[in-house]
């Protein structure tokens, strides 16, 4: 017997039979039979109960789809409130969706992985473009099922969780559109005494290699769709609770850094190594490997470790709609923005261990990494499929310590797209102190400057009559004694009325207690004229210097003038002398602030040096 309790569904399936029984108003007709459900680790079970944005839904319908790489489940609910809707589940991430309707002049050629799409006043990118069809089902549902008809779809993300699938039924038919959200099991609201208990599957009917009989030991059966084997390099489908032989692949030439079946804990779970591939690019002739680990997490679904050249980086999947990207240019991740650094096609090579999707040798993708050290956006893309991965640099002792690695990892080598500048820390450093330290000399020479005599103890004109030859007595002029009352450093300031001439002033300043003599010599010249470009001038008329610390005393300031003999010369030379004792020296300030920015000049040259190197590796924009 088989009964309808759900008000919107047209469909049931019978639960002991499989037959699919359709109502047309009042009566019932066959609709032949459909596969039974394949079990799988899927928590959600029929008639659930639970709650989304505080309306009750119950889940009332179960379908099974294939796309040739495994199965996925999609679970039919019907809302308290008339509402239905579709939660969709793939490797452990939920999207809980709603029929918007037919899109109309929306075709299935024109979209392609990693497009923009502009739909239902939202920005999308597309993430995958394939087709499936129903294999099985149970329960209640909304309308007819066929399952020898393949359903062509398109999904695609946008912002904030927001999920877009795009149903075409057959090829060349307008679209069913389904808009929903991303969501975590415990966001759906069921509880926990609901949900099915994860079983893993039944053992596999053949545990050992079909081409070398080695013990294969699966670590994730309910998710894996191939298994390579270590022993031998067999490539090996996994079907219907067994192993086929589909190829022999050549095995790496050294085992793994971290041993298949390892366990680590990174990001704040646990994962367990499953998988290891062999990538390469070759750019300019030139083969560039890499190594990938594939991680598993019963949770949190699979995630990447990936090593090239000693550097570790751990790759996290990301809703392709969280990303904005400018191809070729930039990527912009929660308000972060990635520069592009490089564009390649990655080949797999080598396979070992288990795998989520049907990996081969050979096969390829255009990857195209954006960095913003120590992080980077990654993107992966073929024809029918596009991925992201938000990828965090790490160092090799965090790797080493998350999986207890006993044996030492292999050296670094050369400079990682997303590796951490290390001088960045010191460059900040370097500003910050520098920044200090410049407030504490401007404080200190305030205070100098504030606590300064600078009282003027000589300021007399000395005039040298016309017809003095330089350097002779004549030219020579003595000041009246002055005292100076404590140890202190001198001013000296010499102004001259010059005109296209040049005078040169020797002071001497003699100690007459002690007779010490401390010398100074100041030169002023001054010339101007005309030309084809007009008026030009050269020079100054005035200039001054500081004499180191005098000591108290009596001085006398002799001065002696030299200047050029011109026979023409009638009028006196007179210029003006004035001593400042005690006076604010800016000298040294200045000297100070030029070695104080000798640190941060040479931490941005390292840290400058170190960028350089590391993006003479990039090969966008050749």
């Amino acid at each position: 017997m088989v009964e309808f309790t759900a008000g919107s569904a047209q469909v049931v399936v019978c639960a002991y039979c499989q037959t699919v029984v359709a109502r047309k108003g009042l009566d019932f007709e066959s609709h032949g039979k459909i596969g039974g459900i394949v079990p799988t680790d899927s928590p959600l079970q029929l008639r659930a109960e639970g709650r989304y944005q505080k309306v009750a839904y119950t889940i009332v319908g179960h379908l099974q789809k294939d796309h040739g790489a495994g199965p996925w489940d999609e679970w039919y609910v019907e809302f308290a409130d008339g509402r239905t809707g579709w939660l969709s589940e793939s490797e452990g991430v939920f999207h809980l969706m709603f029929d918007m309707g037919v899109e109309e002049g929306v075709a299935l050629e024109d979209l392609h992985p990693g497009e923009r799409l502009h739909l239902r006043e939202r920005a999308w990118i597309i993430e995958e473009r394939g087709h499936g069809r129903v294999v099985a089902a149970e329960g209640q549902l909304p309308s007819d099922v066929d399952p020898t008809q393949d359903a062509w779809y398109v999904d695609a993300t946008g912002p904030k969780g927001a999920f877009l699938t795009l149903d075409f039924g057959t090829r060349g038919h307008s679209p069913e559109a389904f808009i929903g959200e991303a969501l975590k099991l415990e966001q759906l609201g069921i509880p926990a005494g609901q949900l099915r208990p994860r079983v893993r599957k039944v053992a596999l009917q053949q545990a050992r290699c079909t081409q070398c009989n080695g013990n294969l030991e699966l670590r994730a059966p309910d998710k894996s769709l191939r298994v390579a084997c270590p022993y031998c390099g067999a490539l090996l489908s996994v079907e219907k609770g067994g192993l086929s032989f589909l190829r022999l692949l050549e095995k790496p030439e050294r085992p793994p850094t971290i041993p298949l079946g390892t366990k680590g804990k990174l990001d704040g779970a646990e994962w367990i190594c499953i998988g290891y591939l062999e990538r390469s690019c070759t750019v300019y002739g030139v083969r560039y490997p890499w190594e990938e680990y594939l991680l598993y997490n019963a949770s949190r679904g699979f995630t990447w470790l990936m090593d090239s050249n000693g550097h570790w980086v751990f790759l996290k999947p990301v809703p392709a709609g969280e990303v904005s990207v400018a191809p070729g240019v930039a990527a912009f991740h929660e308000h972060r923005r990635y520069k592009c650094y490089q564009q390649v096609t990655a080949v797999t090579e080598k396979v070992l261990g288990e795998f989520y999707w049907k990996v081969h040798a050979g096969e390829w993708a255009h990857a195209t990494e954006y960095v913003a050290p120590p992080y980077s956006v990654n993107v992966d893309a073929t024809d029918d499929e596009v991925s992201y991965t938000l990828g965090e640099y790490l160092e090799p002792d965090v790797v080493k310590e998350a999986f207890g690695l006993k044996e030492p990892l292999p050296p670094r080598e050369g400079i990682a797209p997303s590796q951490p500048n290390p001088n960045k820390a010191g460059l900040r450093s370097a500003f910050i102190w520098t920044g200090i330290w410049v407030l504490a000399l401007f404080v200190l020479a305030g205070v100098l400057s504030a606590t300064a005599r600078n009282q003027v103890v000589l300021e007399q004109p000395v005039v040298v009559p016309p017809g003095t030859a330089p350097g002779t007595p004549a030219a020579m002029h003595f000041s009246e004694p002055f005292e100076l009352p404590e140890r202190g450093n001198m001013k000296v300031e010499v102004q001259a009325a010059l005109d296209n001439d040049w005078l040169g002033i020797q002071g001497d300043l003699v100690n007459q207690d002690t007779s010490d003599v401390v010398s100074f010599y100041e030169e002023l010249s001054y010339f101007r004229g005309r030309d084809i470009d007009g008026d030009w001038s050269e020079g100054s008329t005035s200039g001054s210097a500081y004499l180191s610390p005098l000591p108290a005393g009596r001085y006398v300031l002799r001065t002696t003038a030299a200047f050029d003999v011109k026979p023409n010369r009638k009028m006196p030379m007179t210029y003006n002398v004035k001593l400042t004792h005690d006076a604010p020296d800016s000298g040294w300030f200045c000297f100070a602030l030029v070695l104080l920015a000798l640190g941060p000049v040479v931490a941005m040259y390292r840290s400058h040096s170190f960028e350089t190197r590391r993006w003479a590796d990039s090969n966008v924009g050749e």
